[in-house]
């Protein structure tokens, strides 16, 4: 934003103003670190910017004619002008064409008007084209083609408006000046939230912006790769943003929907950059366990281990987990004791789990820069370019790595998944370890970038019932960092054991930093049995047979819904909007009716409308009748109570509307099964969270 010499004037400003103003003290030592951080992330995030869309140019930028090596200024300059309001694959086409009637100046500066604008037909525009480059012709023959310098006779000569002038500047002058078209101003626009529908003539901040952007030694090469970027990716209409390189600190979902769309507060400072952001400047100094989460979907696991949130009093055993209950909200709920535990990093592929975690996790206090939205592999990737993707001083690594290629319910193809690391299937050759089978090598490389102390993985229970799978990723794991972590055998845990009304199962991994432990805790975790005091794998506080060792009865699902009413009398839109797919018959998955006096099926991620009934009719083998008799409707279960089955708080909302109607969604009732069937119980993860919160001095003080 400003050089260095422009920063510090500014600053002398301040304190000439504080002399006037009575500014003493923390406000003028807070501004000046405010312009000073300012100018350095944004530094950053240019420079992140440059060496991504110049890689990506590298391997995916269009080839057109007036790119070739060699080249001249001639070429390049009347291509300019071709190129104005016209498509380039028009221009493409028709560039052979003209250069082989007019190949230099001097074949150029004898056409006459006429004769341009008979050339000049097939691509439209003709007349003012024409009309340009013969008034430019005439300048040159004037000039006798003298090279000129000052921004002044550029404009004289007849490169008038800011386009031609960079464009002179760039490609005669060899100066490091950018291509401002329609296509750059918007990826510039929505990567560093600028204001839209300024003319960019009047936009001495947006100018200034882009020089800096293209201000690189192979800036040529970089206008090119910003303009290709923009029209192929970062497009007007549609943007692929789930397969940009840059959405992990682009401000187009992370800030700006947010504003439009979730409601949700944003510090007023001039843009708040993506690389290395958490928010620890927001939280109390108890806070102090940083987390970094991969595969972070809408965040069970997060708030999970952040703890603080509302569930059934049912839910928990006093008796085992004494530490658990913060408050009593009601009768019925309880407040859970928040966590030593502080997320400064979080992200995922899914533009909808982003915009669900984004929705929530701001009410809690975090920025919304914490969320990347990207794969786990253009992270990494990212890392060994250069780029400090990646906060420094983490203390623990969570990830629940995609489980599709593992679960009973899908094709199992394990390591040899057929999808890539975007989720998408293809038909081409994909490296091995970019597969999305093979995604937990990737949370094995992040963990030996940020060496955590402790690192926990999950998966579907499937896994284990893959050949030798367990083990092949129990030994992976354990080869992070020159062997330096200790993982234990993993173990399933039963949700419905925690206090999660659910028969969902999850394979879990606990890997600890040998380094890190003090004697008496590595000497303890390395014995052939591990004792008690130090797993940290959580207890059972719930049991089917809970009469045995203390433990309470499995939580139903009778308890847990008597706080949501019928949809057509809710105002929530979680409730009120859910799946109307129809009734398949027994045979099918997702077919039948919910048991209130017990625990729900695994809510699954990918049921294409077909999730479980909370009511089937009497015809169709509903066994509620009660409900049935007083007029309730046959209907599948809505997407809030999927999320009290997760035993997500009534707070998170799942369904977003994009404006007050309702009726068109940000994040819409199907969005939000597949998010919620994805995540892991929250509950569940705060048991893991505290028991290794627990263990935290014991292990490494």
């Amino acid at each position: 934003m400003f050089d260095l010499v422009e920063m510090s004037c500014l600053n002398i400003v301040f304190l000439v103003e504080a002399r006037f103003e009575k500014l003493y003290g923390i406000q003028i030592i807070y501004r000046f670190c405010l312009f000073s951080y300012i100018y350095i992330m944004e530094n950053e995030k240019i420079s992140y910017l440059q060496k991504t869309i110049l890689n990506w140019y590298k391997q995916f930028g269009r080839k057109f004619p007036w790119r070739e090596q060699g080249v001249g200024d001639y070429k390049l300059l009347i291509s300019e002008i071709l190129l104005q309001r016209t498509k380039v694959e028009t221009v493409a086409k028709f560039y052979k064409i003209f250069f082989l009637k007019y190949p230099n100046w001097n074949l150029l500066c004898k056409a006459s008007l006429k004769e341009l604008e008979v050339t000049l037909k097939p691509i439209g525009l003709y007349k003012q084209r024409a009309k340009r480059l013969f008034l430019l012709a005439e300048k040159h023959k004037i000039t006798k083609r003298k090279i000129i310098t000052g921004r002044k006779e550029i404009t004289a000569m007849g490169y008038s408006g800011l386009y031609l002038g960079n464009a002179y500047e760039l490609f005669v002058l060899s100066r490091p000046k950018p291509l401002l078209d329609v296509n750059m101003i918007r990826l510039l626009q929505r990567y560093f939230d600028l204001k839209g529908g300024v003319d960019v003539r009047r936009d001495r901040y947006l100018q200034s912006l882009a020089e800096k952007v293209v201000k690189n030694k192979n800036f040529k090469k970089l206008n090119w790769a910003i303009l290709d970027y923009a029209a192929m990716v970062c497009k007007s209409k549609k943007p692929s943003c789930k397969e940009c390189i840059i959405a992990a600190h682009c401000k187009y979902f992370a800030l700006d929907q947010s504003k439009k769309y979730l409601k949700v507060a944003e510090p007023t400072i001039l843009y708040q950059p993506r690389l290395r952001i958490d928010s620890d400047f927001n939280s109390d100094n108890k806070k102090n366990i940083r987390c970094l989460s991969l595969f972070s979907g809408c965040g069970g696991m997060d708030l999970g281990l952040e703890g603080g949130f509302v569930v059934h009093k049912n839910s928990i055993n006093p008796k085992v987990n004494p530490g658990f209950i913060d408050s009593y909200v009601s009768e019925n709920y309880i407040k859970l004791a928040s966590t030593r535990f502080r997320v400064v990093f979080a992200n995922d592929i899914m533009p909808d789990a982003k915009r669900a975690w984004v929705n929530h996790f701001t009410k809690l206090g975090y920025s919304s820069e914490v969320f990347h939205q990207s794969s786990i592999v253009q992270l990494v990737k990212l890392h060994k370019d250069g780029i400090n993707v990646f906060p420094e001083s983490i203390d623990i690594v969570t990830g629940g790595f995609p489980c599709q290629d593992f679960s009973i319910s899908g094709s199992r193809k394990g390591f040899n998944s057929r999808k890539d690391h975007m989720g998408k299937a293809s038909e081409n050759e994909i490296p091995i370890e970019e597969t999305r089978g093979k995604l937990y090598a990737w949370m094995k490389e992040v963990i030996e970038i940020t060496k955590p102390k402790i690192f926990i993985a999950e998966n579907v229970k499937g896994l284990v019932n893959l050949s030798n799978i367990k083990e092949i990723i129990q030994n992976d794991f354990s080869a992070a960092n020159g062997n330096d972590y200790f993982v234990l055998p993993p173990q399933v845990l039963k949700a419905y054991n925690y206090g999660v009304p659910q028969s969902r199962e999850r394979v879990i991994f606990i890997g600890i930093k040998k380094s890190a432990l003090n004697k008496a805790a590595l000497e303890a975790l390395m014995s052939e049995n591990i004792p008690d005091e130090y797993n940290p794998y959580p207890c059972p506080s719930h049991a089917i047979d809970f009469k045995n060792n203390g433990l309470e009865q499995i939580q139903t699902l009778k308890n847990v819904f008597e706080v949501v009413s019928e949809p057509e009398e809710s105002d929530d839109l979680s409730q009120k909007f859910y799946s109307k797919a129809k009734y398949m018959g027994a045979h099918c998955q997702g077919q039948t009716e919910i048991n209130l006096d017990g625990i729900a099926p695994t809510i699954r991620a990918e049921h294409h409308g077909n999730i479980e009934y909370r009511r089937l009719s009497v015809q169709h083998g509903g066994k509620i009748v009660n409900e049935l008799k007083i007029g309730r409707i046959e209907r599948r279960l809505t997407p809030r109570e999927c999320a009290i089955i997760q035993t997500f708080p009534l707070d998170y909302e799942f369904v977003i509307p994009r404006s007050h109607s309702g009726k068109n969604f940000l994040l819409s009732p199907s969005a939000a099964y597949k998010i919620i069937g994805n995540a892991v119980p929250p509950l569940l993860a705060y048991h893991i969270g505290k028991r290794i919160e627990h263990l935290w001095s014991l292990y490494f003080e």
